[in-house]
């Protein structure tokens, strides 16, 4: 498929820096390479779920949040799947598994004796997906099952209907994950069967040729001479690099104590960082399909000159909105900078807080021996580092505020 970077428009000022770490320029160089730099955590369930929901409608999109607005059960690996350890991108997994079985199983000149233990390893990750699948959608202990449950939650607007669980189980099978790709398929599924499909490959390779049989080891094994690992998330295209990137910037904020504490109950209310990576999931869901499409309509068009003009126009007309998507995540990106460095401030505030009992009990030791200059000393001392701290922590909020209102101000135009 097509790089999102043709959808990316020309503009000086969509490479200005939206924060010292993280700017749009190194989110587009991400996209580009389909790499992010460095190891990173899988995304939390919330943010899964968030982006999942971008496959939904707009009205259910906005049953999900406003479920996560208001504290209501939200599915989680652990539910759906019975180990939470991998997390939705366990899902994900298991999905590009069983396609990539299915994709070898579909090669005219694989084996005969293979092909029965790759149909084996299928079933069992199908039949691990469909567990699942009906976990979530039968939503015990996450949605309301009770008649009288169901008519609450649908008069409180939070109540997902069945063929919309259907879709968002389907959008966390596509979890963005790194390194999904990583190693032979049999060799994340499992280690029993390796052996014996390498065996028997290799006693193919004679009939099926010799670099066709030495592919299909390193394909369904995993070739240890070429299996290699890496300390960068890669992805599998820039799309679901750019999902990932929001997802783990939405991660940041809500797992920053600092953004939950009394200093920004202003900003939390000023943003829903919930609609907002719901929003992004969903146009950038949005534009990866009609990318898709219009590239199959290129190939469709063959030499018919002006429907290839007519398609390239389209194009054109995308452009900005891959940028508007990229300087959203930056803004996003910014925000999470911006309460993660506010956090080492509350922390330091915290010690002086701490710092001050003791001083206080020294205070009175000494007062009582008649000597007050070291309290004096003491007391100054401390005021000047909490009034310093404190105008750090207002810069914060300023600046966190201008991001917030970037964040609201950079959705563009939406394909819908």
């Amino acid at each position: 498929m097509t790089s999102p970077d043709r959808d990316t428009p020309d503009r000086p000022e969509a490479a200005r820096a939206a924060t010292p770490g993280v700017d749009a320029a190194a989110i587009r160089r991400w996209c580009e390479r389909s790499i992010i730099p460095g190891p990173h955590p899988e995304l939390s369930d919330s943010a899964a779920v968030i982006i999942a929901s971008g496959h939904l409608t707009e009205p259910a999109r906005a049953i999900m949040t406003r479920r996560m607005s208001s504290g209501l059960p939200i599915p989680t690996a652990q539910a759906v799947l019975g180990d939470g350890r991998g997390g939705f991108g366990e899902l994900r997994r298991m999905h590009r598994t069983v396609n990539a079985i299915e994709a070898q199983l579909g090669n005219p000149m694989i084996p005969g004796m293979v092909a029965p233990v790759l149909r084996s390893r299928r079933n069992t990750f199908v039949r691990r997906l469909d567990d699942a699948r009906k976990s979530l959608v039968n939503g015990k202990g996450i949605f309301s099952t009770s008649i009288r449950g169901i008519r609450r939650e649908r008069r409180e607007g939070v109540h997902l209907e069945l063929a919309d669980r259907e879709r968002l189980f389907l959008g966390l099978t596509y979890t963005p994950t790194p390194n999904v790709d990583s190693g032979g398929y049999v060799r994340r599924a499992g280690t029993a069967a390796i052996d014996r499909v390498a065996g028997m490959v290799g006693s193919a390779a004679a009939r099926a040729g010799l670099e066709r049989g030495h592919r299909w080891v390193a394909e369904l094994v995993g070739d240890t001479d070429t299996f290699t690992t890496s300390d960068d998330a890669r992805f599998v295209d820039g799309y679901e690099t750019i999902l990932f990137a929001a997802g783990s910037f939405y991660d940041r904020v809500m797992h920053c104590p600092a953004w939950h504490s009394e200093h920004f109950e202003i900003q939390r209310t000023a943003v829903d960082l919930h609609a907002e990576l719901a929003d992004i999931a969903a146009d950038v869901i949005a534009l990866r399909t009609i990318r898709i499409d219009l590239d199959a309509s290129r190939r469709a068009a063959g030499f018919d000159a002006d429907f290839t003009s007519h398609i390239d126009g389209r194009e054109g007309a995308l452009r900005p909105v891959w940028g508007e998507l990229v300087e959203r995540v930056a803004a996003l990106a910014s925000v999470a900078e911006v309460v993660e460095s506010a956090a080492v401030e509350l922390r330091v505030l915290a010690e002086f807080a701490h710092t001050a009992t003791i001083d206080d009990r020294i205070d009175r030791l000494v007062a009582r021996s008649g000597d007050r200059e070291i309290s004096v000393d003491n007391t100054k001392r401390l005021t000047e580092q909490v009034r310093s701290g404190e105008e750090q922590l207002r810069i914060y909020r300023d600046v966190l505020q201008g991001n917030i209102l970037r964040l609201s101000s950079t959705e563009g135009p939406k394909p819908r």
